[in-house]
């Protein structure tokens, strides 16, 4: 997933423009302040950015209208639009997207079809990622991993993951016809969690995948060589070409009984809280949203972040350029499917990842996890609601 550092600020200067604009961001990326600055060169803008913890969001934003100096533009997950009760984002209107932007990164940027973000990367699905020193084919089928395992060396592990964190649970469940919510109704306690539950938790007490190997863990485990496949985001690429060279492959994710594992989908967005797009600053924050979505920017977004732009120009021109890797990372968003950007979405993580954990330490079995889920969601979705 696109991970979050420590807070760290950045003053990006544009110069002969007298208007600053505030940015927080939850950029995980250590080369995104140097992409805001190469950016810098092509602007008339003053840019004060700020890196934010997700978990300190929402605090920024309910305090934004109260601080001297306010946040004018975020840049996070589009699934953190669901704050907009605290944020009181813009509207955005038609005129405001490029015409190169794809058009299916929208829907990720919705809340109650009313869309309150500019998408400015797209992606963020998982995807399967093997070292072919010890796997010859790609893999169609969950179960044609576990094939491998004889033929490892005896300190090679099979397959890691950031098994703990729901992002990766997320097409497991998938495989069994589940999902977090359907139509804005959170759907915790199914058939098919109780299954992805036992199923994912089944791995680990095989020893097939180890729970206490976090995102650190297995990414270096895989860069070491010392994993035979990883399950990780596309934004992973770039440094496990590095580490591996010719040896890496990369795949969307198999089938799971039969059925496509799907990751979920998204999107990284603009959005403008305190209703941002209609203050003093307007004139600066549409011309920053206009230059963000054109091609200098977006091809930059690939270069150094090795993330996927939203232009579909510059998209087609990378396709031609990179060869395979960039394709395949593009190709496999057709087997996922969007993360939803609903308010419910915070709690529903939360949650999930309490029941994931009291089901696999025992406290609870499958069924009972499901209605402790299902129970905690609907009571602090309600409570949220009263606030």
């Amino acid at each position: 997933m696109w991970r979050v550092f420590w807070l760290a600020v950045l003053l990006v200067t544009f110069d002969g423009y007298a208007a600053t604009i505030n940015l927080a961001h939850t950029m995980k990326h250590e080369h995104f302040n140097q992409l805001l600055s190469e950016f810098a060169e092509q602007s008339g803008l003053t840019v004060n950015s700020v890196l934010v913890d997700q978990k300190a969001l929402k605090v920024r934003l309910v305090q934004n209208t109260s601080t001297s100096t306010s946040t004018d533009v975020i840049i996070v997950p589009a699934d953190h639009l669901g704050l907009d009760k605290y944020a009181n984002y813009s509207t955005i209107p038609d005129s405001l997207i490029a015409d190169t932007t794809d058009k299916r990164t929208l829907e990720t940027a919705k809340l109650n079809n009313e869309l309150l973000g500019i998408p400015i990367i797209q992606g963020n699905h998982l995807l399967l990622f093997y070292n072919k020193q010890f796997v010859k084919e790609p893999i169609e089928n969950w179960q044609d991993i576990y094939q491998i395992q004889p033929s490892l060396p005896e300190k090679v592990k099979l397959v890691t993951w950031s098994f703990m964190e729901m992002y990766w649970f997320i097409p497991f469940l998938s495989a069994f016809s589940g999902d977090l919510l359907v139509d804005n109704q959170v759907q915790l306690n199914t058939p098919a969690m109780q299954s992805a539950l036992k199923f994912v938790w089944g791995l680990n007490k095989q020893n097939l995948v180890d729970r206490q190997c976090d995102y650190t863990c297995s990414n270096n485990a895989f860069k070491a060589q010392q994993a035979a496949f990883t399950i990780d985001g596309a934004w992973a690429l770039k440094a496990y070409e590095q580490a591996l060279g010719d040896s890496l492959a990369v795949q969307q994710l198999p089938k799971l009984n039969g059925e496509y594992m799907q990751p979920y989908y998204s999107t990284f967005v603009l959005a403008f809280p305190n209703d941002g797009l209609n203050g003093v600053n307007k004139e600066s924050l549409i011309k920053f949203a206009k230059l963000v979505q054109a091609e200098k920017f977006q091809t930059l977004v690939w270069q150094k972040l090795q993330d996927i732009p939203v232009n579909t120009e510059v998209l087609n021109n990378l396709k031609a350029q990179q060869g395979t890797e960039l394709s395949t990372l593009i190709d496999a968003i057709q087997f996922t499917k969007p993360m939803p950007s609903t308010a419910s979405m915070i709690i529903v993580w939360e949650v999930l990842n309490k029941g994931f954990i009291r089901y696999g330490s025992g406290a609870l079995t499958a069924e009972q996890a499901g209605l402790f889920m299902q129970g905690l969601a609907e009571r602090s979705i309600a409570n949220e609601g009263d606030e």
